[in-house]
């Protein structure tokens, strides 16, 4: 019987298995989705994107257009900087647009704002026209507060950013920014909760980028001024940094060096929540300033982070960059090795840089495409695997445990080990054993009829080795009792489950006879 027994452990309970390699994740690329060449965009309630161009756009999560309007920016050019939007958590859609004028002369800096019922109810200039005011900026957040902003350069390349709140009829000065924006570069500013996050940068040829909050209303310019941390990876002309805020306010950013780009993560208070800046791309092709462009994005809970690059052509504008993509999936702490996307843009020297767009682990990239001629869509899901198992959280049934996992062997522990809905299966008694086992120190069933006992609880038929064979034999903590053939067996296969990271054999679990 002991050798029934031994034979019952080993084929029921020892298990091998091929965990699937971990499938590197998938673009899908849905071609030209809107028309123009500079854009901003973000995501919206009902999980819609909002872009900004030459006109206003409303998109689904695949790419259909479901608005399509005319209050775009007339400035598309590929040597242009684009517009601005901001949507509010009420439904309202704020696009901040430049019309008439020049770079030397300035442009006239226009305000428009989308009801949430859908009509453009607010309408007009602020801010005066100024040299080189080309560099525009909107956030909402709580209350509402509407700000925005835009590009002031005087006689020399450098310059201030001025933040205007927004009215019903009008826009009020609350302040400059001086000292972190200079010509040529740009600057991007987001809103969440009751806060506004702000990062610019300064393309001297030893530059800094900068990144600073506050709280929105009118004291948000002295206080993005009071909290501004500078980042200074890498060499070269720091500049053309990023932003994206997640939906639980932390605030993730990326910014270039020459041919490289980085990535740094703060909370909404301006905390820095990484020991040093991350190298993300090394070794991009250049253009004039040789500075590293970028966009990034990150899910709701701001673990998984989605970076692309302009891997330039070595031209003066980076007219025909390849992109460059990476991610990680532990907050921007460790991230993949960059890949080709396959696609080429124009990077319009910095000023037409791709967005991203997060909607939970699914992430969406409009870019210029060389080839479409237009604003173009992909997409791609990222999954993750905590546990490092094989498989990821959406088919993990406990992504925290990497000896739980579906197929994995089903060990009596009132767990479900290999996530089929149902714990501790094949534990229970074929042969009529009461599933019971024997009590803590009880005796081994003697076989007969099947009743329940917590003295040795009687099993079934050739039960005389302790109910092994007809019941679970398993103690009151549910896994098995010590001193027992089965015992030895579970224990050596939990032990090297434990220890597996990516198993690698297999063999199909026994059946019994």
């Amino acid at each position: 019987m002991l050798a029934r027994t031994t034979r019952l452990s080993i084929v029921g309970l020892v298990l091998c298995w091929v965990a699937p390699a971990a499938a590197a994740p998938t673009w899908t690329f849905q071609g030209k989705v809107v028309e123009g060449g500079q854009l901003d965009a973000v995501r919206g309630p009902n999980d819609r994107i909002h872009i900004v161009s030459s006109r206003y756009y409303q998109l689904d999560a695949s790419g259909t257009v479901l608005v399509d309007e005319a209050q775009g920016d007339g400035w598309q050019g590929s040597l242009d900087f684009p517009p601005a939007i901001a949507v509010g958590a009420d439904g309202s859609v704020h696009i901040v647009t430049r019309h008439g004028g020049s770079f030397a002369n300035g442009h006239n800096i226009r305000y428009r704002r989308r009801h949430p019922q859908g009509n453009w109810d607010r309408d007009y200039l602020f801010g005066t026209p100024v040299k080189r005011n080309y560099v525009v900026g909107v956030s909402w957040s709580e209350g509402p507060h509407v700000h925005l902003g835009s590009s002031h350069c005087g006689t020399q390349i450098w310059g201030d950013i001025h933040l205007f709140e927004a009215g019903q009829s009008s826009a009020t000065p609350i302040g400059d920014l001086t000292g972190i924006w200079r010509a040529d570069a740009d600057y991007r500013m987001r809103g969440l909760a009751n806060r506004v996050m702000l990062v610019s940068g300064v393309c001297d040829p030893s530059g800094t980028v900068f990144f600073g909050c506050g709280s929105a209303g009118g004291t948000l310019a002295t206080e993005i001024t009071a909290s501004l941390h500078s980042h200074t990876e890498g060499t070269g002309r720091r500049a053309f940094p990023d932003v994206y805020v997640d939906h639980v306010g932390g605030v993730h950013m990326t910014y270039g060096g020459a041919n490289q780009v980085y990535y740094a993560r703060h909370d909404s208070e301006g905390n820095e929540l990484l020991n040093g800046d991350r190298l993300v791309f090394d070794g991009l092709g250049g253009w004039s300033l040789q500075t590293g462009l970028s966009a990034v994005a990150a899910s709701d809970g701001g673990n998984v982070v989605v970076a692309v690059a302009l891997d330039g052509d070595n031209s003066e504008l980076a007219a025909d960059s390849n992109l460059l993509w990476a991610y990680s999936t532990n907050g921007g702490d460790t991230w993949s090795i960059p890949a080709d996307l396959g696609k080429n843009t124009h990077g319009g020297a910095g000023r037409r840089r791709p967005r991203l767009v997060a909607i939970g682990n699914a992430f969406r990239l409009l870019y210029w495409d060389n080839g479409l001629s237009g604003i173009a869509m992909a997409s791609v899901l990222i999954e993750v695997d905590d546990d490092e198992d094989g498989y990821p959280a959406g088919l993990d049934c406990d992504d925290t445990d990497d000896s739980v996992f579906p197929g994995a062997a089903e060990l009596c522990n009132g767990v479900d080990d290999n996530c089929d809905g149902e714990i501790d299966e094949g534990c229970g008694a074929p042969d009529g054993g009461s599933g019971a086992g024997p009590g803590e120190g009880g005796n081994p069933g003697t076989g007969g009829t099947p009743t329940s006992s917590s003295d040795g609880g009687q099993g079934g038929d050739n039960a005389s080795n302790g109910g092994l064979y007809g019941a679970c034999h398993c103690t009151a903590a549910g896994r098995p009792s010590p001193g027992g053939v089965g015992y030895w067996l579970v224990t050596a296969v939990a032990l090297g489950l434990r220890q597996r990271r990516r198993p690698t054999s297999a063999c199909p679990r026994g059946v019994i006879d």
